[in-house]
């Protein structure tokens, strides 16, 4: 499996335990769901029925790059909580079933902005039917879904946190969880900053690759160091 050959690699931290080292059947439907939505960026997109139409299509690449790049890091996110903590308890797993279903539907709002983005910087003539005036309902469309699956993220590390004496966390192991419940907050303030209707698509990208380390990106637990 992908998670295997993945956690081969994986920079692991003698000071935490990884107590999901063991994929369960809802990291497995995790990962399913994670297929299936770069399946549908896929299939949104028109078969090339003439050569005009396979350039058009070759045009698509930069935003379907863009969008995959995002949802797999979004993915190695997931990936690296649920190692680090599994998903046993009753309430991580609601919280995943809502992250993998707020994915589903992020999709949509993701290849839009994509596909519009690519129009704008690229000078690409790609089909999005949007007004210059819906720019900035656009703009608030997604970053709503992405304040749901931010805020998604922010839960399941603050029910870790909760759980931490059942979980049998160590001191580091306590550190690390509180300091990244702690860092999710970045991510709903550049979401909600994403929503700001003066902003042009400039704040999309601003948003994606500033605050929390690409607002994404987990802080690893290599990353930080207790004092002796």
């Amino acid at each position: 499996m992908i998670r295997e050959e993945i956690r081969k690699h994986h920079r692991q931290d003698p000071r935490i335990t990884y107590r999901g080292e063991n994929p369960s059947r809802l990291d497995n439907l995790t990962d399913s769901v994670f297929g299936i939505a770069i399946t549908l960026l896929i299939f949104n997109l028109a078969n090339p029925n003439s050569f005009a139409d396979l350039l058009l299509f070759t045009k698509t690449l930069p935003a379907f790059l863009i969008s995959i790049s995002f949802l797999v890091v979004i993915w190695n996110e997931h990936l690296w909580f649920s190692e680090v903590y599994g998903l046993e308890d009753t309430l991580l797993a609601i919280l995943n079933t809502l992250f993998i279903a707020l994915i589903i539907f992020y999709v949509y709002p993701l290849r839009f902005l994509t596909l519009f983005l690519t129009n704008f910087f690229f000078g690409t003539n790609i089909e999005v039917n949007i007004m210059f005036d819906e720019v900035p309902n656009l703009m608030i469309y997604y970053g709503l879904v992405a304040f749901a699956l931010y805020f998604t993220m922010y839960l399941l590390y603050a029910r870790a946190y909760k759980i931490r004496e059942k979980l049998a966390f160590n001191d580091f192991e306590a550190f690390y969880t509180l300091t990244q419940k702690n860092e999710w907050p970045s991510c709903l303030r550049y979401a909600v900053f994403l929503c700001d209707y003066r902003n042009d698509s400039a704040v999309f990208i601003y948003s994606c690759i500033c605050g929390r380390r690409s607002c994404l990106l987990p802080l690893h637990p290599g990353d930080y160091c207790l004092g002796a």
